[in-house]
């Protein structure tokens, strides 16, 4: 599956969908993410799956442990909903969303331009908005790049 895209749109509503939902799944004490996922040579975010609906035990040990089962799983929809990974999204307990050692150590998707999205609080107070949401895009060999909320590279729409 390919990930070439850096810059993707998020419609507000499946932005709301997907922080209430990793906020739901997280119960507030444990993190939670997702993939996120378009048709391909759009940027336009259609559809996300969470971690946990590819391998149910990821969210376990209160931090994100994804076995490589459950790729089979996500290539198998991407493959038949003819639909490519754009990004994932993973929450964090507290405000800060930086990368731990083990996000910038281990990508969810080692491929360069993907982009990986960290919500603070576990998902809380990030619903209408990307304001204090880490947004990170993969440069290739362990190396990440750091963008702003404001950098264009992720967009929620209204359409």
């Amino acid at each position: 599956m390919n990930t070439v895209a850096a810059e993707m749109e998020i419609n507000r509503l499946l932005w709301f969908k997907l922080t209430r939902e990793l906020h739901r799944r997280g119960a507030n004490r444990r993190e939670s993410g997702a993939f996120l996922l378009s048709r391909e040579g759009d940027a336009k975010v259609v559809r996300f799956i969470c971690y946990d609906d590819l391998d149910p035990r990821c969210l376990d040990r209160g931090f994100v442990h994804f076995d490589g089962i459950g790729y089979v799983k996500l290539w198998k929809i991407c493959q038949t909903q003819k639909l490519r990974v754009v990004a994932d999204v993973h929450t964090h307990p507290t405000k800060w969303t930086s990368q731990s050692d083990l996000d910038v150590a281990h990508p969810m998707i080692p491929q360069k331009g993907h982009m990986a999205l960290i919500v603070p609080s576990f998902a809380r107070g990030c619903r209408f908005g990307l304001r204090g949401v880490g947004i990170f895009e993969y440069l290739g060999d362990g190396e990440w790049r750091q963008s702003s909320v404001n950098s264009g590279k992720v967009a929620l729409t209204y359409l």
